[in-house]
């Protein structure tokens, strides 16, 4: 690796190609960039200055002689590639002709190669997005795509030439003074990705999508890459949408079985392929072999985008799921419609999976349930399932198991049952919920069961159908009067209840209205297409107490039947040799236990969970007791009410000068260690306990 300053006009006009490979991010620099440069430029000249630090570039010899690879400063090669061009085609349109420059010059000596034997003879071959944008800038202004991040910076220029004022010769003078520091890596010890990743940039941030294509990308030679490139990278970035960080995110939590954080997603997917890597016969090309996985499973993260698999009933449940954003679900539904779509699932299995993940959901969602452990449970749910499946050798369905698996969660983990899920929908305040959930809600109570479904969500969405409270907020003296003596009583009991709560599609500016009105204006309960939900208040009299309630138990029934509380026979088959696998949301609460393991295969006998604990921390400890001194010096909540760095008599000795109470339930424990294997990074099966049932 050398490197020296030199001037960008100067190496742009010694260069014969130079080629920003496919790995690299699209052109990103905005206006504003280009407008930081242009008055840097005038600056330059005015203030008589003589260079002008432009950043660093790194480049790479090419496969072929005269090639030079743009390792890092492709934004800023095209941007001064386009100012020149633009300078070269305004002069060449407006006839115009300087001492120093021509469009001639400006085009023979910094545009184009005209002794290249390519077809294209620009010397800029930027990525395959772009270039094509870039050669129409060399052709009639009609052809120009003008969508191109390329030509919108490319006009920003040519405008700005007509309302220079410096001349044209005073601004390439001041493009002749910047300076940029070329790295050369052209020695085989050089590795472009380190230095890549170690370099400050100063322009747009890459994504973690942007890293992962350049690492597995930037080695490859020239026709490898643009193979990978083409084949699978570009048609997986239009499958996701260009959603390919979170498309990462969501393919690891299903293969680590742990959720990486997303701005942390490029360290952990380097991770996993160094030990993919690691594991694969050395006779199979393990790249090609990943991309192709990767493209498969793309295909899966289409149809969960786009809600298009063969199957209505699977689509109906991927729109839904999407409406209510819960993405924490979305790894383990990717590894089932994968497995749908290689013909490793029956539909009938998936729907029945689908419906089974909807009810744990919905449950949830209206019984306010912290989400918190959903992270946990999604990221391992698919893992867990295929293991009881190689178990069971293929005798229990899978949806049985995974029935089994989430009624057997426990704490915030659990699947509410029908008794919490009745005593929700009587007390919860059903209006101030979240919009979206609220929304659901009423969708699946009128849609469920329907051939032809309304649409709800964009009814909502475009305000042609509100939430209303049949009893108003408000109410109006003969409101009060219909409700009787006890109308403030009524009203503060059930106004926000979601038996009083429905969607119209009249204006709400009627909402205040009588509910005689309500029932027969244009759009109203009578004349509602809303054929349960305004089903009662179409039919009563009246409206008070009694139908409020009559209307909620009716709700209620629906509720239970359309988010149906699971039922399974499965049983896993157990010895007392097997070992359970923590999964993060175990308590163990009736369990004894017998042994251990932990971060490796050595089997530990153990008599107490608060031995097993104060072991399993002491393991940690010696791996790196920072952060649990951290927690001993501090007077903040959580963890630091564990370890103390004085000792008590309810305190046990972890290390010198480092003390851990461990007077708390098993299920306090468990969520302890939970938190320190988060906090470690390690992942929750690494702990396995030998339990007997109390």
């Amino acid at each position: 690796m050398e490197g020296n300053v030199r001037y960008i006009s100067e190496y742009l006009r010694g260069a014969t190609k130079l080629i920003i490979p496919v790995y690299q991010r699209n052109y990103d620099w905005k206006k504003e960039n280009c407008i930081r440069l242009m008055d840097d430029l005038v600056a330059l000249h005015k203030e008589k200055k003589q260079t002008h630090f432009f950043g660093s570039i790194v480049v790479k010899p090419g496969d072929y002689s005269q090639e030079i690879i743009i390792i890092d400063g492709q934004q800023r090669i095209t941007t001064i590639s386009l100012l020149i061009l633009a300078m070269k085609n305004y002069m060449g349109n407006n006839n115009i002709i300087q001492q120093t420059i021509n469009p001639h010059n400006l085009n023979d000596g910094f545009l184009i190669n005209s002794f290249s034997s390519d077809t294209d003879k620009q010397k800029l071959k930027s990525n395959p997005r772009d270039f094509d944008a870039y050669k129409k800038l060399y052709s009639d202004p009609k052809t120009h795509i003008q969508t191109s991040n390329i030509t919108v910076n490319y006009n920003y220029f040519y405008q700005q030439l007509e309302k220079l004022d410096i001349t044209l010769e005073e601004l390439f003078e001041s493009i002749n003074k910047l300076q940029v520091m070329v790295v050369n890596l052209n020695s085989p010890d050089d590795d472009p990705q380190l230095i890549f990743e170690s370099l400050n940039s100063t322009g747009v941030d890459l994504t973690n999508a942007d890293k992962i294509r350049n690492y597995l990308l930037m080695n490859e030679e020239q026709s490898s890459q643009l193979e990978l490139f083409s084949n699978y990278w570009q048609p997986i970035e239009e499958r996701t949408r260009l959603r390919m960080s979170a498309f990462f995110k969501d393919f690891l939590t299903l293969k680590e079985g742990r959720t990486p954080v997303i701005a942390k997603v490029y360290e952990a997917f380097v991770d996993f392929y160094t030990k993919l890597e690691a594991k694969a016969d050395s006779t199979i090309d393990v790249k090609k072999d990943f991309f192709k996985e990767l493209s498969e499973y793309s295909i899966a993260y289409q149809q969960i985008l786009q809600f298009n698999t063969d199957n209505r009933q699977i689509n109906e449940f991927l729109k839904r799921i999407e409406e209510i954003k819960v993405t924490v679900a979305i790894p383990f539904i990717l590894a089932i419609l994968k497995d749908y779509s290689d013909n490793k699932i029956e539909a009938k299995q998936v729907i029945l999976i689908f419906n089974i993940i909807e009810s744990y959901i919905a449950r949830r969602l209206i019984t306010a349930i912290p989400s918190n452990s959903l992270n946990k449970i999604f990221s391992t749910l698919y893992k867990d399932l295929k293991k009881h499946m190689d178990k069971s050798e293929g005798t229990v369905s899978e949806s049985e198991i995974v029935a089994y698996l989430l009624l057997s969660k426990s704490s915030t983990g659990r699947f509410p049952n029908n008794q919490e899920v009745e005593e929700s929908l009587k007390s919860r305040n059903m209006y101030n919920v979240s919009p979206k959930i609220r929304t659901y809600v009423f969708e699946r109570l009128e849609n469920h069961g329907h051939v032809e479904n309304l649409n709800i969500f964009e009814g909502v969405q475009n305000q042609d159908y509100s939430v209303e409270h049949i009893m108003p907020q408000t109410l109006s003296e003969e409101w009060k009067t219909e409700l009787g003596d006890d109308y403030q009583e009524i009203h503060d009991l059930y106004l926000n209840s979601i038996g009083n709560l429905t969607l119209t599609g009249y204006n709400s500016k009627y909402s205040n209205r009588s509910f005689k009105e309500k029932q027969n204006i244009e759009k109203g309960f009578k004349d509602s297409h809303f054929a349960f939900l305004n089903r009662l208040p179409a039919a009563r009299e009246s409206w008070g107490e009694a139908e409020i309630i009559e209307r909620r138990n009716a709700i209620i029934q629906r509720a239970l039947e359309i988010w149906e509380y699971p039922s399974t026979s499965y049983e896993p088959i157990t010895t007392n040799q097997e070992m359970v696998i923590f999964d993060g949301t175990q308590t163990f609460k009736n369990n004894s236990i017998k042994g251990y393991t932990f971060l490796n295969d050595n089997y530990i006998p153990i008599a107490t969970w608060k031995a097993m604990m104060i072991e399993v921390v002491k393991t940690l400890a010696e791996k790196d007791v920072n952060p649990l001194l951290e927690f001993a010096n501090s007077n903040q909540a959580g963890l630091d009410l564990v370890f103390y760095s004085e000792s008590h008599e309810e305190r046990v000795l972890i290390l010198p000068g480092l003390f851990m109470y461990v007077g708390y339930s098993n299920s306090t424990k468990m969520r302890i260690l939970t938190e320190l294997f988060d906090l470690y990074g390690i992942d929750y099966e690494e702990l396995t306990v030998d339990i007997t049932t109390n």
